[in-house]
């Protein structure tokens, strides 16, 4: 992706819920789903300021964050136009974000409020585009399965939304307490094994293994250490942890609209919308991003549950400060 970086300026981070859904739209547009679900994210995140020193563990391209932070991207950037490995995706479960060249150079109209000093996560080419947003002070590449290469203390908020993917969990939550600093606060935004409930794989007689294959492609193999509320929270109290704060902010009604989304035809969709002219892809994402902005402004609230009978969140902000 080719695309000059212009002058930037600092932007208050958006005003309404409505705003910060839209700028979500636009960097994920052929994922809609993920989009109002990181708005969800972001909206509960907002509750907790990032105090530096601040790492961003898992921090992947960046996006996220950048646009939580109050940065503004512009039209024609967003995520799918840099991608490898669509033909994979399906058979192989690659992952077609895992790739950054000479050209990825997103526009930035306005700079994040916040800035990051750290931001770690395990794959380097993602660290590659999260280094061009001018968001991070540094940027790490390390397995948080291993211990963390920082010093005791070294934050005063420590920020994941990706613990669950974490397959030595008693040793990453060791390692949080060890890298936060006295009065210090860890955010980990967490999905309950809940999900599980919320999804089609309960209809796997009348759908059939290939469907629900096609629709998971792999992703509940990311979620090795995903648990119930009690679990998580056992856990955080072997480690040293005091929860200060518990935040629901996905529900199963968000869940289930979700669990199918577009993720099946998502490498098409990329193939076809970059097929395009530059001009065209242009129209047609804003037309496809004002669409969604309507459909999806509901879906914003992180109270929206449309069952009757009330049942567990699907994903939950702990606010955690460590045990002296």
């Amino acid at each position: 992706m080719s695309i000059a970086v212009e002058p930037a300026t600092s932007t208050p981070a958006p005003s309404t819920h409505v705003e910060l859904l839209k700028r979500f739209i636009q960097a994920y547009w052929l994922r809609p789903e993920n989009a109002f679900w990181m708005t969800l994210r972001s909206r509960a995140l907002s509750l907790c300021p990032l105090e530096q020193p601040s790492i961003d563990l898992g921090c992947g391209d960046g996006v996220f964050s950048f646009l939580h932070c109050g940065g503004v991207f512009g039209p024609a950037f967003d995520v799918f136009a840099s991608t490898a490995k669509l033909n994979e995706v399906r058979q192989r479960h690659a992952d077609m974000f895992d790739c950054v060249g000479d050209d990825y150079h997103p526009t930035i109209l306005s700079r994040p409020t916040t800035a990051i000093d750290v931001g770690l996560d395990l794959k380097p080419a993602l660290l590659g585009k999260a280094n061009r947003l001018a968001l991070y002070g540094r940027l790490v590449e390390h397995d948080s399965n291993s211990p963390l290469p920082f010093d005791d203390d070294s934050f005063q908020t420590v920020y994941c939304n990706c613990a669950y993917w974490v397959t030595e969990i008693e040793l990453f939550l060791d390692e949080l307490r060890r890298i936060t600093r006295p009065g210090g606060r860890i955010i980990l935004q967490v999905k309950l094994d809940s999900m599980r409930r919320y999804t089609l794989d309960a209809f796997r007689p009348a759908l059939g293994q290939q469907v629900l294959d096609i629709l998971d492609r792999g992703r509940a193999d990311c979620w090795p250490t995903v648990a119930d509320r009690a679990t998580w929270e056992q856990r955080f109290g072997t480690a040293g942890l005091e929860v200060e704060n518990a935040t629901p902010f996905v529900t199963r009604t968000h869940a289930h609209i979700w669990d199918i989304g577009l993720r099946p035809i998502a490498p098409m969709l990329v193939r076809m919308a970059n097929a395009l002219t530059p001009e065209t892809r242009e129209s047609v994402k804003r037309d496809w991003v004002d669409l969604f902005c309507e459909l999806l402004e509901p879906l914003a609230d992180p109270t929206l549950d449309l069952f009757t009978k009330p049942d567990d969140p699907a994903e939950i902000q702990y606010t955690l400060t460590p045990q002296r």
